[in-house]
């Protein structure tokens, strides 16, 4: 079932709406369809842009610290105890 939708109206410069205008001719899409996309994009990219900030937030604020050998540590829990001194470097 399609979700439903509500028409609203956005006041628009006249330059930037012949821009979407001509834009929506040459992509054959509705005025609509392009406006819908581009907010779509918009708001991805802006949850996008805010994951990556509290990423970098929580990075700074709690650095890795080197634990030493944890990727011996953790291979060893991977594969096991297997013994690999026979394989060519």
């Amino acid at each position: 079932m399609p979700k439903k939708s509500k028409l609203i109206q956005v006041p628009m410069p006249e330059e930037l709406l012949a821009t979407l205008d001509s834009i929506s001719h040459e992509q054959d899409v509705s005025r609509s369809a392009l406006i819908r996309e581009a907010c779509v994009e918009y708001i991805a990219t802006s949850k996008k842009a805010e994951d990556v900030r509290r990423y970098v937030e929580s990075y700074t604020k709690y650095p890795e610290k080197d634990e030493g050998n944890w990727r011996e540590l953790l291979a060893a829990e991977v594969w096991g105890e297997e013994d690999f001194s026979d394989w060519e470097k």
